[in-house]
């Protein structure tokens, strides 16, 4: 591994801490302070909407000043919302905070500019699924560090922990990563929402229909992100030590994935090969963990849903950005993380509407919807299989 995707890596990894830290507990934070299902979606969906809003601002920034201000921004961003959370837990500062950490988590796309910039186009699907598997490793120590330090003391005493390294990881990239972007496009205009650049990039058949796709599992799998704590509460009484662990479990699955599985599966099958499989497993999982009443099996849908999101996340973007031109990786790749976010806007907000209803019926909603996905896409599939094996 080169040093400057070793350096790039520790960054995700530091950053990606503070997320595992707060996606277990923010439900949770949320209902002890006044707040109820529907306010759990919709504080979540803020977050996703300014990923969705800045996805492309960030990624078209990096394209024209470097990957590395942009990093540097993004994580100072980040380290004053979790701040905002320690000092301040109140359902309206909740908003803004999480709203200004989705403006400084958009930067997924620029550190994934970052890896394309600085690896080989057979690399790439190997590399994307190291920088998963990091994700997958912060997912596993920030849910534990979260549930622990929650426990011992409160909820909101957990934001220190992410905004404290927040801020580590933006003088780490200022004294450490080097810059990656070698042609700076200091022509391009930076605006707010452009239609017209969106339209660009999804004229191609192949790339409007993998960044759809991203947006769809997205869709599904943000359905149940705010009501799982909720409904692990209620229906085994699971404190906020025990959705650490089981978090953490979501995360070593992830982890165990992208760095080796996917790896290993390339020798075997294509990349839409594994993303087939994965809406097949993904579907099955997450309806099981959802409605099963036995614990070991909701234990073991926690190892086989984040495989299977894993298989269908990292060979989509992969296959994205080998779709994409070289000194598009940023615009292309941001646009893809917004429509993803764009999915996360809504999935919260339903999931939280009919989790007021009944916990279980977000789970059966996304399984029922992840079918329906590989059922209308499989021709597609099908054809960028084809395309990619000259056939």
């Amino acid at each position: 591994m080169n040093k400057k995707l070793f350096t790039l890596l520790l960054v995700v990894f530091i950053d990606l801490i503070g997320f595992g830290i707060v996606i277990p507990i923010l439900p949770l934070l949320v209902t002890q302070i006044g707040g109820g299902t529907i306010l759990v979606g919709a504080i979540i969906a803020s977050f996703s909407l300014f990923q969705f809003l800045f996805g492309p601002i960030l990624g078209r920034l990096s394209d024209k000043y470097g990957r590395r201000p942009v990093l540097i921004l993004s994580s100072l961003l980040n380290s004053v919302s979790y701040f905002f959370v320690f000092f301040f837990p109140q359902i309206w500062l909740l908003f803004f905070a999480r709203m200004l950490a989705g403006i400084g988590s958009s930067n997924i796309s620029v550190a994934q500019a970052y890896i394309a910039d600085s690896s080989k186009a057979h690399e790439r699907t190997k590399a994307l699924g190291l920088m998963g598997s990091i994700f997958g490793l912060g997912f596993i120590v920030g849910p534990l560090l979260g549930g622990f330090v929650s426990q011992q003391f409160s909820i909101s005493a957990a934001f220190i922990i992410p905004a404290v390294l927040s801020l580590l990881n933006a003088i780490l990239i200022y004294f450490i990563l080097p810059e990656s972007n070698k042609s700076l496009q200091k022509h391009i205009k930076i605006e707010f929402i452009n239609v017209a650049i969106a339209k660009e990039v999804l004229r191609p058949k192949n790339i409007a229909f993998l960044i759809l796709l991203f947006l769809f599992v997205n869709f599904s799998l943000s359905l149940i992100i705010g009501v799982f704590s909720l409904l692990g509460h209620e229906k085994f009484g699971w404190n906020e030590g025990q959705n650490g662990l089981y978090f953490g479990l979501i995360g070593l699955s992830s982890f165990i994935t992208q760095m080796f599985l996917i790896r290993m599966l390339l020798k075997k099958l294509s990349e839409v090969q594994m993303i087939k499989f994965g809406l097949i497993v993904f579907s099955a999982s997450i309806v099981l963990m959802g409605l099963s009443p036995f614990q070991w099996l909701v234990i073991l849908a926690g190892i086989t849903t984040p495989f299977a999101v894993s298989l269908i996340m990292i060979n989509t973007q992969s296959l994205i950005s080998l779709e994409s031109k070289p000194e598009e990786q940023g615009m292309v790749l941001g646009i893809t993380q917004s429509f993803g976010s764009l999915g996360m806007v809504f999935g919260p907000l339903l999931g939280g509407v009919i989790g007021s209803f009944n916990l279980s019926l977000p789970f059966a909603l996304s399984g029922i919807m992840t079918l329906g996905i590989l059922f209308f896409g499989k021709k597609y599939l099908t054809f960028i299989h084809n395309e990619r094996n000259g056939k």
